[in-house]
């Protein structure tokens, strides 16, 4: 017997399917909807939204420096649909019109003419022309100008229109994603991986999060995971949150690049004014928040509650082009991040930055060691547990520590070949 679709294992835990019941769908037609929907997406990728593994990788563990007793395990999500886990982004938002559609017929209306619009570098890009394609609709592409010609490629073949946006001189912000909200404001319908424009996009990922609960025996201790946009973590965390609320979350850690880290920047604002003292280090910003240890959800919910009444305060676009070998989380503003703020909050964690040769050196690591054909910013998260272990000296002695592979080796990306690695 074929196995259900993720989206059908985790319907009760999906907002557009909270919807449509609200709105007096039947649960068995909801059900049809998401089975239609995965088959038109197998059609189009050569397969549906199945659980993706996640296993222990103990020599990548002893590799990147991990006490003995500690684990490491890997969510592989190498061989989702598209090759990424921004699928689980997109199809949630696809499912959230199918629904929408269903409840307008049911009440006798037309269903909304819908253009979509995206804005990314590369995997969420194509994970959209692979959904829009299945669904059968119209899709607007915005790429910088940098943009991978084999993704492009990829996507115009599934049928999207792909527009190169470059940088103009003076310009703060992603150039893509600018078109993008001009696009949105002449009509084009949202269908992206940044919450700010899209809030289902957030519900389809935590999908992921719901799996790696259940995948992992035993509570995580802790969780590194790289940010770009910051839906991917933001879903991450509060997917786990759903999922075992007798365990405390497991201690958030996030990684980005000495080239482009707004997220690591505005956590460095926001403890400046919890400790009178802003980080600009590493290891500024491990004392400062063993210092802090987990905030007291009181005290949390004051801080956050600041946080969205003005977030321009602390979040801001990187003032210079964006670099970095991990070229999939180069997005000039955090969209996605005061969630993941609560949490490293809440936990004791706290955010890194790495370095080129430190991403190099993870994605070596990751091939090497498990053979998953990872691409570099699939495996930028294990670059910030070498940052925790190796240059901050964290032992994670006992611990059960996960990361994400978020992404496939694709043609055109950096091999991990190892030349100039260290380990």
């Amino acid at each position: 017997m074929a196995e259900i679709s993720t989206f059908e294992r985790y319907a009760d835990r999906l907002a557009g399917v909270a919807a449509a019941e609200a709105a007096g769908i039947d649960r068995a037609e909801i059900v049809k909807v998401i089975a239609e929907l995965d088959r038109a997406v197998a059609q189009v990728d050569g397969g549906g939204f199945a659980p993706t593994p996640t296993h222990p990788q103990p020599a990548l563990g002893r590799a990147v420096g991990l006490a003995e007793q500690g684990t490491l395990w890997v969510k592989d999500e190498t061989g989702n649909v598209s090759g990424s886990h921004k699928g689980r982004h997109l199809f949630g938002v696809a499912l959230g019109f199918a629904l929408e559609d269903l409840i307008a017929r049911t009440r006798g209306d037309e269903p909304q003419q819908r253009r979509l619009a995206i804005a990314s570098c590369g995997n969420a890009a194509l994970a959209a022309a692979v959904v829009a394609a299945a669904t059968g609709h119209s899709l607007d592409v915005f790429v910088p100008d940098w943009a991978d010609p084999a993704v492009v490629e990829r996507i115009t073949d599934l049928g999207a229109t792909v527009q190169r946006c470059a940088r103009t001189e003076g310009m703060l912000g992603d150039p893509a994603h600018h078109a993008l909200i001009k696009a949105i404001s002449e009509g084009a319908t949202p269908f992206s991986c940044q919450g700010t424009e899209t809030p289902t996009t957030i519900d389809g990922a935590r999908t992921l999060a719901y799996e790696l609960s259940e995948q992992v025996a035993n509570p995580l201790d802790r969780i590194v995971l790289q940010v770009g946009g910051g839906a991917l973590a933001t879903a991450v965390v509060t997917g786990l949150a759903q999922c075992r609320p007798d365990h405390p979350m497991p201690i958030l850690h996030v990684v980005q690049p000495v080239g482009n880290h707004p997220l690591v920047r505005a956590w460095d604002r926001i403890i400046a004014g919890v400790v009178g003292q802003q980080p600009s280090e590493n290891h500024q910003r491990q004392q400062a928040a063993d210092g802090l240890g987990p905030l007291a959800p009181e005290a949390r919910a004051s801080l956050v509650a600041e946080l969205r009444a003005d977030p321009g305060r602390f979040m801001e676009p990187w003032p210079d082009p964006p670099v970095s070998y991990a070229s999939g989380i180069l997005d000039d503003i955090t969209y996605d991040w005061i969630d993941i703020v609560d949490a490293m909050l809440a936990t004791g964690g706290f955010p890194v930055v790495a370095d080129d040769p430190t991403f190099r050196q993870a994605h070596h690591l990751a091939a090497s060691h498990t053979g998953i054909p990872v691409c570099p910013t699939g495996a930028s998260g294990l670059a910030g547990v070498l940052v925790l272990v190796r240059d901050l000296g964290l032992s994670l002695a006992g611990e059960q520590v996960a990361v994400v592979f978020s992404g496939r080796q694709r043609p055109g990306d950096p091999l991990p070949s190892g030349e100039s690695v260290a380990g």
